[in-house]
């Protein structure tokens, strides 16, 4: 029965449709272009898990495909599919296209897939956006245009080709017709070359945000004369984990006021033994019950999702932990344990009678996915006492870790602690740190080693909750694991 009213109360909460459009013009190289895919994987997660039944489709535009196949250069656009709530689909794109810059073209064109109409420039075999009445309408851009500059075929443009006037209505037609006619809103993202495309931007831009600056006039506008905009002028297409929730909390408001994170570490194969812990904090509003923490596993292949084990521990105010074991993972399959999933936590909450949800994806920041369950197989012939760790190797890319060839490199024991416990090195330390931080990154205490294979550690003035400890030992070698203070 409480599934049941969970699920009448998701219903009638306000969902977004989104449209994730991605520049994919010449002056967009292969690292922009990654720039792009990373944050916007990041930004639909996030969508995602404000509201599970918001949905997302991905749209590139240019004036060519990718392999430069048409003899003539016009705006098109390719939407790769159509709008869905499916991780897994909505992450899965590449680069589409090339050559020109032209954005409110390209809108115009979105226009047409979303009113069904055919277009010989809408190039993907998706060709509609099968956009429901009842839910609201978003636009992110990600761009690196110009205001107005060029030709048709490989101009940058974020105004119109056919009307470009500064300060002229005309200039904006396709954008004011989205905010006014299909109540839509905006949030740019924008490499800016200079002051006249950054004014522009901010115009596309819906109020909200935090960007104070200049606005070009467009008088049709709704937001006009209304500060601040949701433009993010950049110098790279990076979003920060700030930046993200700017832009979700504007069009993604959670009803019930409640949040909460959730963090897990990658570590090998001990995902799936007893030393690895999902572990994070929450936030109610005041009056507000906390119902259940519910862990799921999601395919990146499928997009399925399989709920796990979990009974989290709560050792301090609004703080949660849980040792994950291979046991807690029974609910996924044989057939979809290959490939790689992600852990999402929803915590189902009650205000004055009434039930309402808030997600997290993990906030860790260094992995793409958390979970492959080749690692489960072999957990179940490993004795959970033997295992490798891995390092961060500092000439490599950040995404990515080595393993050592050592067994046991770092223990922690005890763990969970009251307090006080050891570090145990599988061999001397000739010189190195031993840092612990909270789950916010402050370093609360340090100590050197030195010809060192035991440290002792006492952290009981610190209140309970999970810490970090990394041992730094000589130039390149990294060992962190996370411990329980009770």
């Amino acid at each position: 029965m409480l599934l049941a009213f969970i699920t009448s109360v998701s219903a009638l909460r306000a969902q977004t449709d989104f449209v994730i459009c991605i520049d994919n013009s010449g002056s967009i190289s292969s690292q922009r272009f990654d720039e792009i895919s990373v944050s916007a994987k990041k930004l639909i997660e996030s969508i995602l898990a404000c509201n599970p039944k918001n949905r997302v489709s991905v749209v590139h535009y240019g004036t060519d495909t990718a392999e430069k196949t048409y003899a003539t250069l016009i705006p098109r656009i390719y939407i790769e599919s159509d709008f869905t709530n499916n991780i897994s689909i909505a992450q899965n794109f590449t680069r589409k296209m090339n050559g020109g810059d032209h954005f409110h073209e390209a809108l115009g064109l979105m226009g047409y897939a979303l009113d069904h109409y055919y277009s010989a420039e809408i190039i993907s075999p998706q060709t509609e956006l099968n956009h429901a009445p009842s839910s609201s309408l978003a636009v992110v851009l990600f761009s690196d245009a110009d205001r107005a500059t060029g030709n048709l075929d490989n101009g940058s443009y974020l105004v119109n080709y056919f009307d470009p006037t500064v300060g002229s209505p005309a200039a904006f037609k396709n954008v004011s017709i989205f905010k006014k006619n299909r109540k839509a809103r905006f949030a740019v993202v924008h490499m800016s070359p200079d002051t006249f495309s950054t004014e522009a931007g901010a115009s596309i831009a819906s109020s909200g945000g935090s960007y104070f600056g200049s606005v070009e006039s467009n008088t049709d506008d709704p937001d006009f004369g209304l500060s601040p905009r949701l433009y993010f002028g950049k110098t790279d297409f990076v979003l920060t984990n700030s930046e993200i929730q700017q832009i979700t909390n504007s069009f993604c408001a959670n009803a019930g006021g409640g949040s909460l994170d959730m963090y897990y570490e990658l570590n090998g194969c001990q995902g799936f033994n007893s030393v690895q812990s999902v572990y994070g904090s929450y936030y109610l509003p005041d009056g507000a019950n906390l119902v259940n923490l519910e862990l799921a596993v999601v395919s990146l292949a499928t997009g399925n999702q399989f709920p796990v084990s979990f009974s989290p521990n709560f050792i301090a105010p609004n703080q949660y932990w849980q040792q994950l074991s291979v046991s807690d993972f029974t609910s996924v399959p044989a057939s979809e344990q290959y490939g790689q999933f992600k852990l999402l936590i929803t915590m189902i909450y009650e205000v004055g009678g009434q039930i309402y949800t808030a997600s997290s994806w993990n906030n860790y920041p260094y992995f793409n996915y958390d979970i492959t369950f080749e690692c489960t197989r072999n957990a179940q012939k490993t004795n959970n006492n033997h295992r490798k760790e891995f390092k961060l190797d500092r000439n490599a890319d950040p995404n990515h870790y080595t393993k050592t060839e050592t067994v046991n490199r770092m223990i922690l024991t005890p763990n969970p602690t009251d307090g006080r416990f050891s570090i145990l090195m599988d061999k001397a330390v000739e010189r190195g740190t031993v840092n612990i931080m909270d789950v916010s990154g402050n370093i609360i205490q340090s100590s050197i080693l030195k010809n060192q294979k035991e440290t002792q550690i006492d952290i009981s003035s610190q209140k309970q909750g999970v810490y970090i400890i990394t041992v730094m030992a000589g130039s390149n070698e990294i060992y962190s694991q996370k411990i329980i203070k009770k």
